[in-house]
């Protein structure tokens, strides 16, 4: 029997009300998130208490996260160095990481596995929105949602590996949940373009319905692995849920992340995103339930 997905609409109770430092029983879980530092700012300290509990933790970047105004590559691998830090300061090891490249539906992409642990993070380098049409070298869509509006639209990342149309990419996040099997994951909303009185990011949006997408049992409309969605920059709106040991955690993590990212002139850019962790009830997809994407998502640009 499925169980039935309730409108974010009419239950915004939390599910995240009460965090503790009890561990779960290790598990696998993928987090796929847009730009490194939405895993840390919007999902922790749900996945630092993956880590500690030893679970084999995944987390996927969907974009290069990179901005217009500075060298792409560069900029991007400043905050891979930032997510490793993180990392490293969440397992309490040594920052040390052995590269990777694994091969998902027929596209070598980029992994980093910290020593020791079991902690690995997957680095797409899609081109990511960043700046309007006024902006030299701006682009107010990005790949994923180009791919997703647009399907012959070819997304070549930045880091000059094979490029995906969105047939082929979502076949390799297919293929990376396939590889990990997971008990479940974790991804932004797929709804976020509704949000109020903050309205997320469109690179936010446009991987959580890639993933979902992906998230598809085989020949079906039905959800495969249970998928939590996240709220990001909306989160402002809710109570504050986090706190304690946990709040202490997450801007520990942060504080390792921060400084090698210079888009980010200090660590309170988000402030709000310690206090808080938002997985609204209703947005919680269980294996088997049918997957309806949203219909009003769309990104002008210019």
């Amino acid at each position: 029997m499925r169980r039935s997905v309730l409108s974010l609409f009419t239950s915004m109770i939390l599910v995240a009300a009460t965090l503790t430092h009890a561990q779960a029983a290790p598990t696998t879980t993928i987090s796929f998130v847009a730009h490194p530092d939405d895993d840390l700012l919007f999902m922790n300290p749900d996945i630092a208490s993956d880590v500690e509990a030893g679970s084999t933790v995944w987390v996927v970047y969907l974009t290069a996260g990179e901005v217009h105004t500075r060298p792409p590559f560069p900029y991007a691998n400043q905050r891979v160095e930032g997510e490793r830090a993180a990392y490293a300061r969440t397992a309490g090891v040594a920052d040390s990481w052995t590269y990777e490249e694994m091969w998902f539906n027929g596209h070598p992409v980029a992994t980093n596995r910290l020593n020791g642990t079991n902690v690995r993070l997957v680095f797409t380098y899609i081109h990511g929105a960043s700046g309007g049409c006024d902006h030299p070298n701006g682009d107010p869509q990005g790949d994923l949602y180009k791919m997703l509006a647009f399907s012959p639209y070819v997304a070549q990342p930045i880091d000059g590996r094979p490029s995906y149309n969105r047939f082929s990419f979502v076949g390799m996040l297919r293929a990376i949940i396939a590889q990990a099997n997971p008990d479940h994951i974790r991804s932004g909303s797929t709804i976020g373009h509704r949000d109020s009185p903050r309205r997320d990011h469109v690179d936010h949006v446009s991987a959580a319905l890639l993933v979902a997408e992906a998230n598809l049992a085989d020949g079906t409309r039905d959800t495969w692995k249970r998928r939590d969605e996240y709220t990001a920059y909306n989160s402002e709106s809710y109570p504050e849920n986090v706190s304690g040991y946990w709040r202490q955690r997450k801007e520990e993590i942060w504080d390792a992340y921060w400084p090698h990212d210079p888009e980010i002139p200090h660590r309170d850019i988000h402030p709000y995103a310690f206090g808080r962790q938002i997985r609204p009830e209703g947005r919680i997809f269980w294996p088997g339930s049918a997957w309806v994407p949203p219909g009003d998502f769309v990104e002008n640009g210019c």
